[in-house]
């Protein structure tokens, strides 16, 4: 059998541009132009002085993001749920689900303005190591002030990356575990006390449907010897007939403790969804943080030895390297821009069914011990 000819076979599929398809939906997409949409005022912090005289561009603040992006707004959602009761322990652990996602679309905001600097911080140690490694004269006033302006940038400024610097983001990376272990607790002990109020309900229904058709027999036992016990059989029988229709058109409403229970479990599937995204990033966050401290020890290197070899041979490798951490600051970035998305689709899920409850007159939640 003759082999067939592969010159027209498709090409080898390419998982990074896959991926890319697969990752940009129309949502990230929009979330992306919101984001970027914005009117980010420039800043620069002190000690970053350096890198305002050695490049024209300035990392952006993202700082404002959840007073523009963050739906439900956090005063919307405050307002909207002043009319349940205070007191109830429900009341305040959804309160401090939404407090707590407003925290997270704050720190993915401060992580976004990281990686803006990080990205700066990359470009300019890069920039600089290439400005000495192609210098006609090695050691000239020039080259000594270039040689300044790059041990400032990696003595005086800290990697953008380091964890000190997003403290808020480690921190409500640990406050959504605790979130999900709470959340999902109240949704167990919510749900068995309606069962328990369910069975109890079965039992004192059954016991009123038996008590009625003791009082019928008796009725009739009378009516064996009265004539007057016909009628009472006869009003006692509709009773019996009509309890369980009502019943069971009462049994048709949604009980208040199972509307609480659905609105704690959307909280409590929102909330594991994000912590996963914040572990994700954290993991991401961390290998581009690895990677930026390592150009920042070439580059300390270089400072300290300043020989034109080493110059060069630590240009040809932040060349060789420059792609990767660009790569992976573009990957967290795209991340974080996911994790927006999936907090605010959340917290949606959770207004509206604090929405539905309040609709249906069932604003009285129930507590949680």
């Amino acid at each position: 059998m003759p082999i067939q000819n592969l010159g027209n076979s498709p090409s080898p599929l390419n998982v990074n541009e896959e991926y890319k398809k697969s990752l940009r939906t129309k949502s990230f997409l929009d979330m992306w132009s919101k984001v970027h949409d914005q009117k980010l005022r420039p800043t620069i912090s002190s000690e970053e002085t350096i890198a305002e005289s050695s490049s024209s561009s300035s990392p952006l603040s993202y700082g404002q993001l959840p007073h523009f992006l963050l739906e439900p707004s956090q005063e919307s959602v405050v307002a909207a749920t002043t009319d349940i009761n205070d007191h109830l322990r429900v009341h305040s652990l959804l309160l401090e689900y939404f407090d707590i996602t407003f925290q997270a679309f704050a720190a993915c905001a401060n992580l976004l303005t990281s990686i803006s600097r990080a990205r700066l911080h990359h470009r300019l140690i890069r920039h600089l190591l290439l400005e000495l490694s192609s210098a006609a004269c090695f050691h000239d006033a020039h080259n000594c002030t270039t040689f300044d302006h790059l041990a400032s940038l990696v003595d005086d400024v800290a990697n953008p990356l380091h964890p000190q610097k997003l403290a808020p983001f480690y921190r409500v990376q640990s406050d959504y575990g605790i979130l999900v272990k709470r959340l999902t607790g109240a949704r167990r002990r919510i749900l068995r006390r309606a069962r328990l109020v369910r069975v109890a309900t079965k039992a004192a229904r059954v016991a009123a449907i038996g008590a009625c058709s003791v009082a019928v027999a008796l009725a009739v036992v009378v009516a064996v010897h009265t004539v007057v016990g016909i009628g009472v059989a006869a009003a006692a029988a509709p009773m019996v007939m009509t309890t369980g229709p009502r019943a069971a058109m009462r049994s048709t409403r949604p009980p208040a403790k199972v509307m609480v229970a659905a609105q704690v479990d959307a909280a409590a599937r929102g909330a594991y969804i994000v912590g996963r995204d914040f572990d994700t990033m954290s993991r991401m966050l961390r290998r581009a943080h690895d990677e930026v401290e390592h150009e920042r020890d070439v580059a300390r290197m270089v400072v300290r030895g300043r020989e034109r070899q080493l110059v060069r041979e630590a240009a040809r490798e932040m060349e060789t390297g420059a792609k990767g951490v660009a790569d992976q600051l573009e990957e967290l970035e795209e991340h974080v821009h996911l994790c927006l998305i999936t907090i605010n689709r959340s917290r949606k899920m959770v207004a509206a069914q604090l929405q539905e409850m309040m609709v249906s007159g069932s604003a009285t939640s129930p507590a949680v011990a």
